[in-house]
């Protein structure tokens, strides 16, 4: 996986790249403490560069969840396409994250 960051007016956009599966784990946990130590006021996953995800992307996913709840960050995702948006659909993480598609 392969990222960019991009910071305005207090929302954080996370670009993401690639494939999101247990080797994204160290990239994705960089992202993740972002929201805790930078005190973002909102969080925004731009999925729209993924090309795949497994089981373990979507374990990122909810690691993700449970941080942004924690430091009260909102967070979304947006723009999955293809197997990603399957994967979002199918095991319905759009009711844990909110999604636009």
């Amino acid at each position: 996986m392969d990222y960019t960051v991009r910071d305005r007016d207090g929302v954080r956009e996370v670009f993401l790249r690639g494939q999101l599966t247990f080797d994204a784990d160290e990239d994705f946990r960089k992202i993740i403490g972002g929201m805790e130590t930078d005190r973002v006021g909102a969080c925004v996953l731009d999925m729209g560069g993924l090309d795949f995800i497994d089981s373990a992307g979507l374990g990122l996913l909810v690691l993700a969840t449970n941080t942004a709840n924690r430091c009260q960050v909102p967070l979304k995702m947006r723009g999955p396409r293809g197997q990603v948006r399957d994967m979002i659909e199918i095991s319905e993480f759009h009711t844990l994250i909110p999604c636009e598609f």
